[in-house]
């Protein structure tokens, strides 16, 4: 006879899951732990539940009992929700947050769409349906777009670390989807005559002038780094390949997340031996006093220098990763391109860059 509150689990192989017995006031409470790794780690793990089930029983505490029984899951619309605010950039943040909740909604169909799992919501089928409803109720596609691109952003690929310990599903083709832009003109390389006479320029002349802007000059012009990605550069990221080759490791560390994707970006290890020598071999590949010093040369400092040559108030510094990413394109193809630019979406790369790829030939 089993006594009250005796608890108990077992495996059942027609479930392929651990399931629970409790005693109490001599009638068996028998059910699924929602546990399915069968393994001692497994059992102990089904054990536990069924205890904290049993106790939550006896004591009559329904809250108890509703997360005890809980099947393990994916994370809650709300969970995600509740990651970005408290991690999400303070600028942008607001505005962000209140798209997510207004496609969160829609697409749930729920005014409790906290409570709603996020596998459903948070795929590429969602938010095409979605996309689909905007356009039928007359919204404009850069308004779907800008949209699209903040609800995106609330699990974007640099913030996935702060999900660790929830379960998200595969987020991979839900990225891939656009609102559909109308933004489609792509980039226009720089006149080539401007480029030789700027590229010439920068050479023995501006390292001369400034040795710290010219090697911020060719790092975004020969291997495509954002002006912050110089900025935050360490001699230890880069990895030296062979005589002809380095590559810049460019992953998540402690201190320093990647604004788009990882990625490792090969170099000429000709030009960082010269930046080395011309700079020295400090903890910073740019070396510096303090940060805000080294903020101004790799936001001003450099666009001051290529502003020389592209007087347009549109254009700067930044068009230097910009023909970098034009020239792989060009070279490699749209895809080789969103990788050593580390996008995190394919469809930027592709926006900037399909005017420049020839359409393939009919076989």
């Amino acid at each position: 006879m089993r006594k009250h509150g005796e608890v108990s689990v077992y495996w059942k192989e027609a479930r392929r899951g651990w399931y629970y017995r409790v005693q109490l006031d001599g009638k068996r409470v028998e059910k699924s732990c929602g546990v399915s790794q069968n393994s001692k780690a497994g059992r102990e793990t089904a054990l536990k539940k069924a205890r904290a089930i049993a106790a939550a029983l006896q004591g009559g505490d329904e809250m108890a009992l509703s997360e005890a029984v809980r099947r393990p899951g994916f994370a809650t619309l709300g969970e995600v929700a509740d990651i970005y605010s408290a991690h999400g950039p303070e600028k942008s943040k607001t505005k962000t947050l209140s798209r997510f909740v207004m496609y969160a909604r829609e697409a749930t169909g729920r005014e409790d769409w906290r409570e709603r799992s996020c596998e459903a919501a948070l795929s590429a089928e969602a938010l095409r349906r979605w996309i689909t409803a905007q356009e039928r109720a007359g919204r404009s596609k850069n308004g779907i777009h800008s949209d699209v691109s903040q609800i995106k952003s609330v699990v974007a690929r640099k913030r996935i670390h702060l999900f660790k310990d929830m379960k998200l599903p595969d987020l991979t083709e839900f990225w891939m989807v656009t609102g559909g832009s109308t933004k489609t003109e792509g980039y226009q390389p720089i006149d080539r005559a401007v480029l030789r006479r700027m590229d010439a320029a920068a050479r023995i002349p501006l390292r001369r002038e400034n040795a710290r802007v010219w090697a911020i000059y060719w790092l975004m012009r020969k291997a495509g780094l954002r002006n912050e990605e110089v900025e935050d550069l360490k001699w230890a990221w880069v990895e030296w390949k062979d005589k002809k080759t380095a590559v810049l490791v460019l992953v998540e560390r402690e201190g320093w997340t990647p604004k788009g994707r990882s990625g490792r970006v090969p170099v000429r290890a000709r030009l960082m031996r010269l930046i080395q020598r011309a700079l020295g071999g400090g903890e910073y590949v740019i070396p510096r006093k303090h940060k805000t010093e080294a903020h101004d040369l790799t936001h001003y400092d450099i666009n001051d220098f290529v502003r020389r040559f592209l007087p347009d108030g549109n254009k700067g510094a930044y068009n230097l990763r910009k023909e970098y990413g034009a020239l792989i394109a060009l070279r490699d193809g749209i895809e080789v391109a969103s990788r050593l630019l580390r996008h995190s979406d394919i469809s930027t790369t592709y926006r900037h860059y399909h005017n420049l790829i020839d359409e393939p030939e009919p076989l």
